[in-house]
């Protein structure tokens, strides 16, 4: 892999690339991937997009990561389940003076997660799942789910990005990795909560049907601005750092 902003590079430390101005400023970082049509998955997932090189920038956005954020419906389709670091892994983090565990939150609304599910089930207990909700969530799930993972309200009727973000830092969670999906990006981003936009760009023709990697309601305001900061390229595939204007 090679960077070609803001200096050429070739190879280069993909570690130190995504590290630079974000270790000491955190905040919210979303990892996305698209074809060059602009499809956020093929054949209804983002693995049918993901290349050898993306897989290894995805593992070291995780690395580098305070908490992983996600949808409950990425993590269904996705089959999410808990962060396994090995022994190389763990060395990178103390390099870089982060906590030997990254615990996964989710953003779920309706509590609809399943609590016997491997996310739940083989979560350590240094590593408790996040389950971040509204007050109007079903109060029978919210004690099901209570019994494997921490319940957090975030919003009352409905979401409230900036809660989010205030109820993982509450925990010492600054650095959070958004991996999606398109509604939870496109919620943090409509309020201004998305720092940052690590995405990668397949060199894949996906076709008409699929969605975008922004979702939701249209958004007030017009769009929102990014700048490029760095750009990396293997194999035909780009990988995008941008931050918000």
């Amino acid at each position: 892999m090679r960077a070609l902003l803001p200096e050429p590079v070739e190879p280069v430390d993909i570690h130190e690339c995504y590290a630079r101005d974000w270790l000491d400023r955190g905040g919210v970082r979303v990892n996305m991937i698209s074809s060059v049509d602009g499809a956020a998955a093929a054949d209804g997932l983002s693995a049918g997009l993901q290349t050898p090189a993306d897989n290894r920038v995805f593992a070291v956005l995780r690395d580098l990561a305070d908490v992983i954020l996600v949808g409950s419906g990425t993590v269904r389709a996705e089959g999410y389940r808990p962060i396994k670091l090995g022994a190389r892994r763990l060395q990178l983090r103390t390099r870089f003076g982060l906590a030997a565990t990254v615990p996964i939150a989710v953003w779920t609304p309706s509590l609809n997660l399943d609590p016997s599910s491997r996310l739940f089930a083989e979560a350590s207990p240094e590593a408790r799942p996040i389950v971040l909700t509204c007050a109007v969530a079903d109060s029978g799930r919210r004690a099901s789910l209570a019994k494997v993972a921490d319940v957090v309200t975030v919003g009352e009727q409905g979401p409230e990005p900036g809660r989010i973000r205030s109820a993982l830092a509450e925990r010492g969670l600054t650095r959070v990795l958004c991996e999606g999906g398109p509604t939870l990006f496109g919620l943090l981003a409509a309020a201004g909560e998305a720092d940052e936009l690590c995405l990668s760009m397949s060199p894949i023709l996906a076709g008409p049907g699929a969605p975008r990697i922004v979702g939701g309601r249209v958004w007030d305001g017009g769009p929102r601005r990014y700048a490029l900061r760095a750009l990396l390229e293997e194999d035909g595939a780009l990988f995008l750092r941008l931050t918000a204007r």
